[in-house]
């Protein structure tokens, strides 16, 4: 059997859905002779680029005939399709998903698996050009899956696919995401790497530590940077003792420095930009609690909380369909209301002023990761679901 996965981001690009889809294709490979579509990446240079890694699936990266920020047109994809059996859709991929849309009304017999990751309520407006043609197929499209999977039939529920849901309740699945508990892990608080860190950062012995990891671009906009600095100019008036660590880059850094200067919060702000992947695991030992205060749907799941709580740290995240079933309110975190720095505030004050509670949730976190989100149990789940399914 042959596998076409397509989805618009992929590995080096930095984004919870290219990450997703390469853990998915580790496990499709097992069983499946597997290649993944994608675009370009912005440094790539040839129409077709390949990436070489120890593997077990293959990666072409094709030049589209149109780009508007993570949407493609890709012409060329149509031709190879016909070498698969499945093809698994990353959705949302504007500009591609409608071929996929053409390619399986032509050929009934090529089985459709779509995973539904989110909605895109509040693109940019170049990027909207690109998404209305599939606002005319989209439900078409998913009535032509043979099985629709996302990581919340909550979020489902809420999403702009309800509807079919309803109809078709059996072409739906729900499988989590997961995470690498050998690679995310709780680690003693005092080794060097931890201590360097502290340093590099400025980073005191009371100072307490929040942290954040995503894009600081205009496709990320929704993960609410913003708020957590209006969080964080509040909670100045009280509390100085409170270092932000925010990891990540793009085209909206520059702005969100501005602002944290023109707030007088820099002292406290940590622009830490992109973790290597490798040193992910020190910062987030180094933080007292992660946060997620994204502000709409376009935050559907969060796979960062659960990097977060299998290295045994607390976390804080928007009270939105999907993310909100992560974990439970009280027990390995706090659900916020989305949007609001005040009551960020003071769910965080409430939080870091009690130590024995952060450790408790802290164990609660790991244990959560442990018992759910093993990327192990969840390949079990994509064998006896997906790969079998007729």
């Amino acid at each position: 059997m042959k596998t076409a996965l397509i989805v618009s981001t992929f590995p080096p690009y930095k984004g919870g859905m290219g990450n997703s889809a390469y853990e998915i294709a580790k496990i499709l490979g097992v069983q499946s002779e597997t290649v993944v579509f994608t675009t370009l990446y912005p440094s790539a240079s040839s129409a077709i680029a390949s990436v070489a890694r120890d593997d077990n699936f293959t990666v072409e990266r094709l030049k589209p005939t149109w780009k508007i920020g993570n949407g493609a047109v890709l012409l060329k994809l149509w031709k190879k399709l016909k070498e698969f059996d499945v093809i698994y859709l990353h959705y949302p991929f504007y500009g591609t998903a409608e071929i996929v849309w053409l390619y399986k009304i032509l050929h009934p017999k090529t089985r459709l698996v779509i995973h539904f990751h989110m909605d895109t309520p509040n693109l940019a407006w170049r990027a909207k050009i690109l998404s209305w043609p599939l606002l005319f197929v989209k439900n078409n499209l998913m009535k032509q899956a043979d099985k629709i999977i996302s990581a919340s039939l909550d979020y489902v529920a809420h999403s702009s696919i309800r509807e079919i849901w309803k109809k078709y309740p059996a072409k739906f699945v729900e499988i989590s995401f997961g995470v690498h508990l050998d690679k995310f892990h709780v680690l003693p608080h005092d080794i060097p790497e931890l201590q360097n860190l502290r340093e590099k950062y400025g980073i005191g012995e009371k100072d307490r530590v929040v942290m954040f990891l995503g894009g600081l671009d205009e496709a990320h906009r929704f993960k609410g940077v913003e708020v957590l600095l209006q969080t964080a100019a509040i909670i100045k008036q009280q509390v100085s003792s409170i270092k932000y660590l925010i990891c990540g880059d793009g085209n909206l850094r520059s702005k969100y420095e501005k602002l944290a200067e023109e707030a007088e919060i820099k002292k406290q702000i940590i622009f830490a930009g992109w973790v290597p992947d490798e040193e992910l695991i020190l910062y987030y030992n180094l933080a007292d609690i992660f946060v997620l205060p994204s502000v709409d749907k376009s935050e559907a799941f969060g796979m960062v909380l659960l990097e977060a709580m299998a290295c045994g740290i607390p976390v804080m995240a928007s009270d939105l369909p999907g993310v909100r079933g992560v974990f439970e309110h009280g027990v390995q975190g706090f659900v916020v209301n989305p949007g609001s720095a005040r009551y960020l505030r003071l769910k965080l004050e409430e939080y870091l002023k009690y130590p024995q509670k952060r450790w408790k949730m802290g164990r609660a976190a790991r244990e959560l990761a442990e018992k759910k989100y093993d990327w192990k149990k969840i390949g079990e789940e994509y064998k006896t679901k997906i790969l079998n399914f007729k």
